[in-house]
């Protein structure tokens, strides 16, 4: 079982890292090539919140007070950003200036959300 654990941990983090970082990249480029990268971006996002959703019923299912509530905050704006994304397709600056913010946090919370409480 720690095996699996371990995977979907690993998953869960490349997926992250690839959606936040890539996101990154288009905001600060203006959203050059953002119609190239909406499938790989929204890929790695439905990995990242699949494998979260998964991470937090085997491995976090126990935690409670802060660190749950750190985990859901950053759960729920990493959910905004790729609603943000989807909603401004068409508009891929604005689109990746807002998620780019909203991942970050996401990202702030994952990391953090074992020393808080």
């Amino acid at each position: 079982m720690q095996l699996g654990w371990i995977l979907l941990i690993a998953l869960h983090a490349m997926a992250t890292v690839f959606w936040t970082g890539s996101t990154f990249m288009l905001a600060r480029t203006g959203g050059a090539n953002a119609d190239v990268m909406f499938r790989p971006q929204m890929g790695a996002a439905t990995v990242a919140v699949l494998t979260g959703l998964g991470l937090g019923g085997l491995v976090h299912a126990g935690l409670l007070g802060w660190p749950r509530t750190v985990l859901m905050l950053g759960a729920l704006a990493g959910i905004a950003a790729a609603g943000v994304q989807g909603a401004l397709r068409k508009r891929p600056a604005l689109a990746h200036r807002v998620a780019a913010p909203l991942l970050a946090v996401a990202l702030v919370c994952m990391v953090i959300a074992r020393y808080v409480g």
